[in-house]
C-alpha cells in the first residue's frame, strides 16, 4: 500500500518512467517536490538506463521518503515500463509523470480539487504549454492558439484542455478520437479504479489515445484553463524515428503488426465492459468508422500521419506550420522518451 513513513496512506501515486533521463529528471522531479499538494509517492521505474539515471533516483529516494526507485535488469520496452508504475501503485488517485515535463507548484492541488468536488469526474488535468531544453516557456500567438518554438520557429497548438467534458459519454469518446491529438491527457490525475477497468497501455504506437478512449466511457474528464502542465519538445524526443525504429523502442518483443490494425481495433473495442448503452455503442462504432476512412484517405492521399505536420522542415525552422499531432502522431507513444 502506499503509505507515508509515519503510516498514512497516501492520496496519491506518481508513476515516473524513465530511460536514460539524466539531463531532464532532476527539473522533473524538483518541480514534483515543490508542489503545494503534498500527499503522494513518486514511483521512478528505470528502464535500464546506461547513464547516471540510477545514482540521481537513489539520491532524492535518499532526500525524500514519498520517492520510491525501481530499476529493471532488462530494457522492458517503454509501454511495459509505463504500466509497471501504475501495476506498483495503490494510491486511490494515479497520475503517470514524464521525466522530461514540468508542472506549476499548484498542478495537483487543483486537479485533486476537481475531484474531490465532482465525483462523477474521473480524470482532472490543466491547459498545456510549451517548453524547450532550458524550461522556459514559448511565445504564445493568442491569434492562432499555437506556441512557437523560439529555436526552430515550429508552432505547436496543444490538446484543448475540455476534451472529454461532456456529460454524454458518446460525445466524450468522439472528442477522444478526433482532438486528443498529442494523448496529453495521459498525464492527468486519474482515478485508480476507472483507470483499472481500462486496458492500460496497450502494444502499439499512439495507444494512449486507445486508453483516453475507454476513460472517457467511464466518466467526465475535467480542466482547469490555467497553463499548469508543462510540456516538453526537445531533441531528445524521437518524432523523426521510422516506425520500425518506434516499434523497436515501445516494445521489446520485436513482433511485427500493424499499428493502425491494432488502434482501430482497440477503438472498436473500447465500449467493451463499458457501463454504456447499446445507442452509445453504436455511437462509438460509427466515429470510430469516421476515423477509419479519414485516416485510410489521409493514407492513400500518401500524407504521414503519425509525423503530423512537425516533419524536417519544420524542424529546420520553416515558419508558420503548425502540429496538432495529426491521427496521434505527437502522442506519448509516437515519441518513445521512456
Amino acid at each position: 500500500m502506499a503509505h507515508s513513513p509515519n503510516g498514512h496512506m497516501m492520496k496519491l501515486s506518481i508513476g515516473l518512467p524513465v530511460y536514460n533521463g539524466e539531463k531532464l529528471l532532476p527539473q522533473a522531479l524538483d518541480h514534483l517536490l515543490a508542489q503545494t499538494f503534498r500527499d503522494f509517492e513518486i514511483i521512478i521505474s528505470d528502464n535500464a538506463s546506461t547513464d547516471r539515471t540510477a545514482e540521481i533516483c537513489r539520491a532524492y529516494a535518499d532526500r525524500d521518503a514519498r520517492i520510491r526507485y525501481v530499476r529493471s535488469q532488462i530494457n522492458l520496452g517503454a509501454i511495459a515500463n509505463f504500466n509497471r508504475t501504475f501495476e506498483l501503485s495503490t494510491a486511490p488517485l494515479f497520475k503517470w509523470a514524464a521525466h522530461d515535463d514540468l508542472h506549476d507548484n499548484t498542478y495537483l492541488e487543483e486537479c485533486i480539487r476537481i475531484l474531490d468536488t465532482d465525483p462523477t469526474v474521473i480524470l482532472a488535468h490543466s491547459a498545456t504549454a510549451f517548453i524547450g531544453d532550458d524550461g522556459e516557456v514559448f511565445a504564445f500567438d493568442a491569434d492562432t492558439e499555437t506556441y512557437i518554438d523560439p529555436k526552430t520557429g515550429a508552432r505547436q497548438r496543444p490538446d484543448r484542455a475540455s476534451i472529454g467534458d461532456s456529460p454524454v459519454a458518446a460525445e466524450r469518446f468522439r472528442d477522444v478520437l478526433f482532438n486528443a491529438r498529442w494523448g496529453s491527457h495521459m498525464f492527468a490525475v486519474i482515478r485508480r479504479d476507472a483507470l483499472a477497468k481500462t486496458q492500460l497501455l496497450l502494444n502499439f504506437v499512439s495507444s494512449d489515445r486507445a486508453m483516453l478512449a475507454e476513460l472517457a466511457l467511464l466518466g467526465r474528464f475535467r480542466a482547469v484553463p490555467e497553463r499548469l502542465y508543462l510540456r516538453r519538445v526537445h531533441a531528445g524526443s524521437s518524432w523523426a524515428l521510422s516506425h520500425r525504429e518506434l516499434k523497436s523502442f515501445l516494445s521489446t518483443d520485436g513482433k511485427a503488426y500493424s499499428r493502425r490494425a491494432r488502434q482501430i481495433k482497440a477503438f472498436f473495442g473500447a465500449p467493451v465492459g463499458k457501463p454504456v448503452g447499446v445507442m452509445t455503442k453504436a455511437a462509438c462504432a460509427a466515429w470510430t468508422a469516421g476515423l477509419c476512412i479519414r485516416t485510410t484517405t489521409e493514407a492513400l492521399s500518401g500524407k504521414d500521419v503519425r509525423k503530423g505536420t512537425l516533419d524536417a522542415a519544420s524542424l529546420k525552422g520553416v515558419p508558420h506550420q503548425v502540429n496538432t499531432g495529426t491521427d496521434g502522431a505527437q502522442s506519448e507513444f509516437a515519441q518513445g522518451r521512456y
